[in-house]
């Protein structure tokens, strides 16, 4: 064990010829990474997309449309999101081949090679692509902020000041909310444009101060507790994560 690298030796001589857990913790790892890799990828295509043209990427992770001239296709995202589908079927592959033998050992279990390494190439190759894509792709921020300020996205924060700072229990603060929205929708302006005056003709005790919560980028910057969204938070979770990674 200690020649191999190994913490120890098998306890049980029956338990080290039946055993392939080492190869099925390996692929279920690679199947949770995976499975969070094709969330990403997922992101990543519909982000790409005309509808929402959040992201670009540029012709290194892209390609053209084989029909559409003007059409240019995240095509690693999409394949990083198809290697997931792979990787659980060289898991599953091995726990149906072990669910039904005996103890100890059986020529099923060489199978085990085989999804092994193509279980643990695919997920090397995604996460390479991954990465790559990561320090590729150019936010498109004028159209982000934009949709984040779509459809009244603040309003909680509206209904939280009003609970905060007037004090108002969040039933009465949720119905004063709804009033004040609806007279941004009936005028067709985003909430923070509603004026002081309107917003005191639905609650009084309504002050200048609101407008301190109102927009995006105050209501992003004002999520300061743990986990937050703020931009210090934001800031410090990513030194936090690049210090981790570069030990590894």
């Amino acid at each position: 064990a200690e020649a191999l690298g190994f913490d120890r030796p098998m306890a049980n001589s029956l338990d080290g010829v039946s055993d392939r857990d080492f190869v099925i913790e390996a692929l279920s790892a690679a199947s949770i990474c995976s499975m969070h890799l094709s969330r990403l990828a997922e992101e990543i295509v519909i982000w790409c997309s005309a509808q929402f043209g959040f992201i670009k990427l540029s012709d290194k992770f892209s390609t053209g449309s084989s029909i559409m001239p003007q059409k240019k296709n995240p095509d690693a995202a999409e394949l990083v999101r198809a290697k997931t589908g792979r990787i659980y079927g060289s898991l599953n592959s091995l726990l149906v081949m072990m669910k039904g033998l005996p103890l100890a050992y059986s020529k099923d279990m060489q199978e085990d090679k085989e999804q092994a390494f193509d279980g643990l190439a695919s997920i090397s190759l995604a996460l390479a692509a991954m990465t790559g894509m990561v320090k590729d792709l150019e936010p498109v921020t004028k159209v982000m902020k934009k949709a984040a300020g779509s459809g009244y996205s603040t309003a909680t924060d509206l209904a939280d000041w009003l609970v905060r700072v007037l004090g108002l229990p969040f039933r009465d603060a949720h119905h004063v909310t709804g009033r004040i929205v609806g007279i941004a929708v009936e005028r067709g302006i985003e909430l923070h444009k509603v004026s002081l005056e309107e917003m005191q003709g639905v609650e009084p005790k309504i002050t200048q101060e609101v407008f301190s919560v109102l927009s995006v980028d105050k209501s992003v910057r004002s999520r300061t507790s743990h986990g937050g969204t703020s931009p210090v938070n934001v800031r410090k979770q990513a030194r936090r994560w690049l210090k981790d990674l570069s030990k590894g």
